[in-house]
């Protein structure tokens, strides 16, 4: 088969594989899976696999095995379903033993304190405030921010509007793309959790509303 004809299939077949897979477990399981297995194609190769006449070929697919395996687990939260929170178990709920005074607990709260703990951490013995900060105060940034800010996105049917990362955030440093986009914008600022909370209650990102809390 032409060179060119097994590529497009392989990536077909990728394509695919990321339109189907929308279950967060099945994404993570098979994402490892293909891990795995691209880095054995790579460095433990199969020796049927290596003639001379498929070595371009096969070491093109052990790449592209690699790449969808990354990829799977990096956008494992992209179908997620929405939960609302009451449908969150309360032992699975983030712990919110330590929250500031006339802090918020309505359903929407839960659910981003959830989303929060699950994604980023929140720290046992230190009050949780609307002014908390999750790029300053918990260190969010880079891939795990995108990652964050994706499945909040899902999970609160959120429209982003003119949400701007660079403002918040260092892009991932795997990712030169991003990063010439992010240049000139090295000072941050905060994005709190109220800013967050406001975002949820209003169905939308409006930067300017919202940066105005503090």
């Amino acid at each position: 088969m032409n060179f060119y004809l097994e590529l497009a299939l392989i990536v077909a077949l990728q394509w695919l594989t990321f339109a189907l897979i929308k279950n967060y477990t099945y994404r993570i399981g098979f994402g490892l899976t293909l891990l795995v297995s691209g880095l054995v194609l790579i460095f433990a190769p199969i020796p049927t696999l290596t003639l001379s006449a498929h070595e371009s070929i096969n070491s093109t697919i052990a790449f592209i095995i690699l790449i969808t395996g990354i990829g799977l687990i990096q956008a494992r939260n992209k179908h997620r379903r929405v939960q609302s929170a009451a449908s969150v178990h309360s032992l699975l709920r983030a712990p919110t033993m330590n929250l500031a005074p006339h802090f918020p607990e309505d359903p929407a709260m839960q659910q981003l304190l959830q989303l929060l703990h699950e994604e980023i951490g929140l720290p046992k013995h230190k009050a949780i405030r609307l002014d908390t900060s999750i790029n300053f105060d918990l260190g969010c940034d880079g891939a795990e921010a995108k990652q964050f800010m994706e499945a909040l996105e899902q999970d609160f049917a959120l429209d982003l509007g003119d949400y701007d990362a660079y403002r918040y955030f260092q892009p991932p440093v795997f990712d030169v793309f991003l990063k010439r986009r992010a240049k000139g914008r090295g000072d941050k600022v905060p994005l709190t959790i109220g800013m967050l909370y406001l975002a949820i209650k209003t169905h939308g990102w409006d930067t300017q509303t919202l940066e105005n809390l503090s």
